[in-house]
């Protein structure tokens, strides 16, 4: 799996190519651990190459949106292929997450 990071103003989004899953994860959070650390107020994960999250990246997840929702920040997914969506309906995450399919969608949600 592969990481490129875009910072943007108070924010940034994440551009994952790869599955994200067993030894990847770790590479995941820490990168997203960094980011909240220096106080980003939003992020925007870019899942169009990721065709597959195990339940650890999915927490890596959850933990980041709840950090920046403590903020009053936002987090928000982007591109999510089918096999992403179908698992944030099965586990109802899709209620918690705003998925957007427009990079400039994402970015007015995040800035709103």
């Amino acid at each position: 799996m592969r990481i490129d990071a875009t910072n943007e103003d108070n924010g940034v989004v994440l551009h994952l190519d790869g599955k994200v899953i067993g030894d990847g994860v770790p590479q995941f959070k820490q990168t997203i651990e960094e980011w909240l650390d220096l106080g980003i107020d939003w992020l925007i994960i870019d899942l169009a190459k990721v065709p597959l999250m195990d339940s650890s990246a999915l927490g890596t997840v959850i933990a980041a949106f709840l950090k920046l929702r403590e903020k009053d920040g936002k987090l928000v997914l982007l591109n999510a292929q089918k096999s992403i969506l179908d698992v944030l309906a099965i586990t109802k995450l899709n209620s918690l997450f705003e998925v957007y399919d427009d990079m400039q969608a994402a970015l007015e949600a995040v800035n709103s």
